[in-house]
């Protein structure tokens, strides 16, 4: 039998799956422009606003994430780097098994998620 090759997904501005995360008083609403099931199992990827102050707590997974920062001010950190504080047009990797996290400036933030199969399942239960 043969296996189903995943088809092109194009999603313009607006489209897509959206969630609002509740942390604490602050909230991330989040976008899904492509869901595991539709890139073979290999990841995800979404687009998220955060309010000023939002604070994703530090945790970690077996697979990599990465981050790339389009709006606002966000402090990334990890178990074995220092703490660094990046603006728009910056790309965070974070390695499979490393402590992670990050907070929102005083202006919120926007920023593209790509995330690894297992973390969608979190977000979103459908997939």
């Amino acid at each position: 039998m043969e296996e189903e090759r995943p088809g092109v997904v194009l999603r313009g501005p607006g489209d897509g799956d959206s969630i609002v995360l509740t942390m604490g008083q602050h909230r991330a609403h989040i976008t899904r422009k492509a869901a595991r099931t539709e890139t073979g199992g290999h990841w995800a990827l979404g687009e998220a606003w955060q309010d000023p102050g939002f604070d994703n707590p530090p945790h970690t997974h077996d697979e990599a994430e990465a981050f790339y920062v389009l709006e606002g001010r966000y402090t990334f950190y990890t178990d074995s780097e220092p703490v660094e504080e990046v603006g728009p047009r910056t790309f965070v990797f974070i390695p499979p098994g490393a402590v992670h996290g990050f907070r929102t400036g005083p202006q919120g933030g926007k920023l593209i998620c790509l995330w690894p199969s297992t973390v969608e399942a979190a977000f979103f239960n459908d997939t």
